[in-house]
C-alpha cells in the first residue's frame, strides 16, 4: 500500500531546522516532504533550499507560508521568541504543529493562546522529548508526583549570551559553579537557548512553578548533562543524559534534533508506535 506523503514546513532555518529538513528529503523519513520555509533571515532560506531535493518555497512572511497550498504539518524549531511569535498563526489555520521551542508554553498567557487556537481549528500541538527521555514515565505518574527536580550542566561558553549568565560573561570559572537554582517558570526566562528541557519536563509532569531546576557552568563537562529526580506515591526515578552537544550549535544537544526527526518520524509513519 502506498504511504499518504505529508507536507511539512520548516519554521526556522537554523542548524536545528536544517537538520529536520534535511532527514525529511531522504530515507530516514519517507513519509515527509518538506514543501515550505520560513526565515526572517532569507539568506538561510535559500541556503536551506539549496540542499534539498523537494526544493520547497521559501517564506519571511508567516501568513504566507501558513497558507502554502497542502501543507499539514509545521516543525518550528527556531526559538522560543519565534515560537511565541508565530505558533497561534499556525494553529489557527488547523495545521498540525511540532513545537521544539517548548519553553513558550511555560507562559500562561502563550499557554492559553496555543490551546484555544488548537481547539478552535482542530490543529494539534506535539512537543518531542528533547534532549532527555523519561518523558512517558513523567507523563504517567503525573497525577502522583510530589517533586521534580532538574540539574542541567553544561560548558560555561554553551551559556554565553543568557540573561542568567550576565554576571558571569568574560569570568573564568574553573570548577562546577552553579549559576541558576529555582523554579522551572524562571530557568526557562533566564535561559531560553538551554532549557527547553526543564519546559518539556515541567509540562508533563507538576508544572513550571513547583518543577526545581539548577543549572551548574563545568569546565570539565563531558556534554550537556540532565539529570532528573522524581518521587511520589508510586515510588521514585532517576534518570540521567550525558549528551553531546550538537555539532553546529553547542546551546543545544544533538539528541533534541534526533528527537525531532524521531517525533517527525512517528506523525508521518503509519506503523506501530513503541511506549506512550
Amino acid at each position: 500500500m502506498t504511504q499518504d506523503i505529508v507536507n511539512v514546513g520548516i519554521l526556522g532555518c537554523g542548524a536545528m531546522g536544517r537538520e529536520l529538513a534535511l532527514a525529511a528529503d531522504s530515507d530516514r523519513i519517507p513519509g515527509a516532504r518538506v514543501t515550505a520555509l520560513f526565515d526572517i533571515d532569507e539568506n538561510a532560506i535559500a541556503a536551506l533550499s539549496a540542499d534539498l531535493s523537494s526544493s520547497p518555497d521559501g517564506y519571511s512572511d508567516i501568513d504566507a507560508f501558513v497558507a502554502h497550498p497542502g501543507v499539514s504539518l509545521v516543525v518550528e524549531c527556531a526559538s522560543q521568541a519565534a515560537a511565541k511569535a508565530h505558533a497561534a498563526t499556525v494553529l489557527k489555520t488547523g495545521i498540525a504543529l511540532i513545537l521544539m521551542s517548548s519553553s513558550a508554553m511555560t507562559d500562561p498567557d502563550v499557554y492559553a493562546e496555543l490551546m484555544e487556537a488548537a481547539n478552535s481549528s482542530g490543529g494539534k500541538v506535539i512537543v518531542p522529548s528533547g534532549a532527555i527521555g523519561g518523558i512517558d514515565a513523567i507523563r504517567a505518574v503525573e497525577h502522583l508526583l510530589e517533586s521534580v527536580t532538574l540539574t542541567t550542566t553544561k560548558l560555561p561558553r554553551a551559556l554565553t549570551g543568557a540573561p542568567g549568565f550576565a554576571e558571569w560573561e568574560g569570568k573564568e570559572i574553573t570548577e562546577p559553579t552553579v549559576i541558576f537554582d529555582g523554579p522551572a517558570s524562571d530557568a526557562v526566562r533566564l535561559f531560553p537557548a538551554n532549557v527547553n528541557v526543564a519546559a518539556t519536563l515541567s509540562l508533563a509532569g507538576i508544572g513550571p512553578t513547583e518543577t526545581r531546576v539548577t543549572v551548574v557552568a563545568d569546565p570539565d563537562a563531558p556534554g550537556n548533562v540532565h539529570q532528573i529526580d522524581a518521587s511520589g506515591s508510586f515510588g521514585k526515578f532517576k534518570f540521567e543524559f550525558v549528551n553531546s552537544p550538537h555539532p553546529n550549535n553547542p546551546k543545544t544537544s544533538y539528541l533534541a534534533a534526533l528527537a525531532a526527526i524521531e517525533s517527525l518520524r512517528t506523525y508521518c509513519d503509519r506503523g506501530p508506535r513503541i511506549g506512550t
